[in-house]
Order: C-alpha cells, then sequence, then structure tokens
C-alpha cells in the first residue's frame, strides 16, 4: 500500500471483525475491551471503469502471518456481507478477487 500511494491516489477502509471467541478476550476484565477475531482492509486504486479493488480478511491470531496475506483475499461483497457495511466500491468490482495479492512496484523501498 504505501508504494502504491506513491504511484497514485487510493481510498483505504479498514475495520474490525466481532466474534464470539471469548478465549482472546484478554482485557475484558481489567479495560472491558473484547479483541477482535479479524481484521479487514480494502485498498482501491482508480475510479470509473478503471477501478481496482483488493480486499483481505486477516484473522487475529500469531498465524497469520505476510507469507499467508494471498490466503486471506476476499471480495468486498464477503465483507459487506459479514458487516453490514455499505464500502464505496463500483458495484462491479465488489464481487472481483485477485489470485494474488498486488505485486510490490519494483522501485519500492518500504518493505
Amino acid at each position: 500500500m504505501e508504494c502504491y500511494r506513491d504511484i497514485a491516489e487510493l481510498l483505504v477502509i479498514g475495520g474490525v471483525i466481532w466474534g464470539n471467541h471469548r478465549a482472546d478476550d484478554l482485557f475484558v476484565a481489567s479495560h472491558g475491551v473484547q479483541t477482535p477475531d479479524a481484521f479487514w482492509k480494502v485498498i482501491v486504486r482508480g475510479s470509473g471503469q478503471d477501478e481496482q479493488v483488493i480486499a483481505w480478511i486477516v484473522p487475529n491470531s500469531q498465524d497469520a502471518t505476510r507469507k499467508k496475506i494471498d490466503d486471506y483475499l476476499v471480495t468486498v461483497s464477503e465483507i459487506e456481507q459479514i458487516t453490514g457495511e455499505n464500502l464505496p466500491v463500483a458495484s462491479y468490482a465488489k464481487t472481483l478477487k485477485p489470485s494474488t495479492s498486488w505485486l510490490i512496484p519494483i522501485d519500492c523501498n518500504k518493505g
């Protein structure tokens, strides 16, 4: 994302998915705060007919690593269904899911 925003304007939207996995809610007693079961992110570049979108739902787990990021690719429609949100993404792009995450641009040094 860092390098793509150097190339063009991006819309980045993200949030949490609350669930019922109470075993990891370590701060409920002390702070009254539940731990999210997962995090989601949507990145939009371009607009209109040229809009490109990529989205992930990443579990809040130590097993979720950078090497596994493609395992968490989803469609924007899936995120909307789970969260109840209506995200500002072109209708045609909401059901698209790339097979892999976007490649890091060649001159990117923000890894």
